[in-house]
């Protein structure tokens, strides 16, 4: 048997060809004394790295954060009266609750795009202060016009998730409702709370 030992010059070429990243030749031939037809083949490995990214916009872009905001207002009956500020305002009350209405704000722009292969939207259901007395999360509906669906059809998403299609823009707006009658069983303060969407590509 003969060993077959590449020389130093020719083992410090290959290794400084791989080392630098080079790829190596494939190489065969084809030989007849007779004429016949000959063939010879040699391969190339094709690589594509294409890199998974995903974006999500909720409103405005950046580093803005929207403040959606609600206001009660209140009705005496039985004139009905609007309340004005003051004191010892003199009123044609009944002696019924008061009934209340609440502004809507303007829906929010929102837009996600993800060429991973499977995109989810989830929310984290958002903790109120101060912690008792105001809105609760289901207090809230989301209406949804366009592809990007809301991650259930209240603020009280935390199981909730929707799907974010692969290689193409979802768009459309998030409206958010509260609810006037729910109002009145409120107490006096001014309620805080933030929602964090999260999109996922897996």
């Amino acid at each position: 048997m003969i060993n077959k030992l590449l020389n130093p010059i020719a083992l410090g070429t290959v290794l400084m060809l791989a080392s630098a990243g080079h790829a190596l030749a494939d190489s065969q031939y084809g030989y007849s004394t007779s004429g016949s037809n000959v063939t010879a083949q040699a391969n190339v490995k094709l690589s594509v790295a294409v890199p998974k990214l995903i974006l999500l916009r909720v409103g405005s872009t950046n580093t803005t954060i929207d403040t959606l905001s609600w206001t009660a207002s209140f009705s005496i009956p039985a004139v009905p009266t609007a309340p004005v500020v003051g004191n010892n305002t003199s009123v044609d009350w009944s002696g019924a609750a008061p009934t209340s209405t609440l502004n809507t704000p303007a829906a929010l722009t929102v837009y996600a795009w993800t060429n991973a292969g499977t995109g989810t939207l989830t929310c984290a259901a958002p903790t109120w202060t101060p912690a008792t007395g105001g809105p609760a999360n289901t207090d809230f509906t989301v209406t949804v016009t366009g592809t990007l669906p809301h991650p259930g059809t209240n603020l009280a998403c935390g199981a909730a998730s929707a799907t974010i299609p692969s290689n193409s823009v979802a768009t459309g707006t998030w409206a958010y409702s509260l609810a006037s009658a729910a109002a009145a069983s409120w107490k006096a303060g001014s309620y805080t709370a933030q929602v964090t969407y999260t999109a996922t590509g897996v």
